[in-house]
């Protein structure tokens, strides 16, 4: 079964195909964001960095915004778009590994796509184009990068196996919450390719990705 379905059984191929799913997405982002360029509009820069990491993003023009005559509201609004295409990230990565789980997220992620994406435009919407600063994203394909996430990814899976056998459910859910703080990635992957048992574990995929995914976006939102 493992040898048919590469997402089933924890080992190395599995493993290699999770950090290349996520490797892939970043690399879009990563090479638009270098092609782009500095001096790119906010909106542009900041939906290129977003795909990604909308961490990047956030901190580059947390810091532009202390320049003077920065344009802080617009800048404000690259941070929430970078936001929301990091949510639309979110449900295309989980989808791609667990296709029973998209009806289930599309409802609270469509949610705050839509909160977060109509905050973005009205900080943006008739605002003169300012420039935005280059966004310090490193090549997610760097052996660095790839080893860092399936360590985390590791990492994750072994503290949600000794929450689920040791702890109640709150406690597990817990661990989404503080794993969210660093990688959103990580978690949704792990919840993912549980989910694919399918029963209650969809539900349970689907409350700990949300949750992992408003405590990492409440923890840049605390940066800022």
């Amino acid at each position: 079964d493992a040898a048919i379905d590469p997402w089933g059984a924890i080992n190395p191929d599995r493993l290699c195909l999770l950090v290349l799913l996520i490797s892939g997405l970043s690399l879009v982002g990563y090479v638009v964001t270098r092609w782009l360029g500095p001096g790119r509009g906010i909106a542009v820069t900041a939906a290129a960095g977003g795909l990604a990491s909308s961490t990047a993003v956030t901190l580059t023009f947390v810091k532009q915004s202390r320049e003077p005559n920065a344009g802080a509201r617009q800048l404000a609004g690259g941070i929430l778009l970078a936001w929301t295409v990091m949510f639309g990230r979110v449900v295309v990565t989980a989808t791609v590994v667990a296709p029973a789980l998209f009806a289930a997220l599309i409802v609270p992620f469509a949610a705050m796509l839509v909160a977060c994406g109509t905050a973005a435009l009205l900080c943006l919407w008739h605002r003169p184009p300012t420039p935005a600063g280059d966004v310090e994203i490193k090549n997610p394909f760097s052996l660095w990068a790839a080893s860092k996430f399936a360590l985390l990814f590791a990492v994750v899976q072994l503290l949600l196996e000794l929450g689920q056998e040791y702890l109640p459910q709150s406690g597990v859910y817990t661990i989404d919450a503080v794993a969210g703080t660093t990688d959103v990635d990580a978690i949704t992957l792990s919840m993912a390719q549980r989910a694919r048992s399918g029963g209650g574990e969809v539900h349970a995929a689907v409350v700990a990705i949300v949750i992992a995914t408003v405590s990492n976006t409440l923890v840049k939102a605390a940066m800022a």
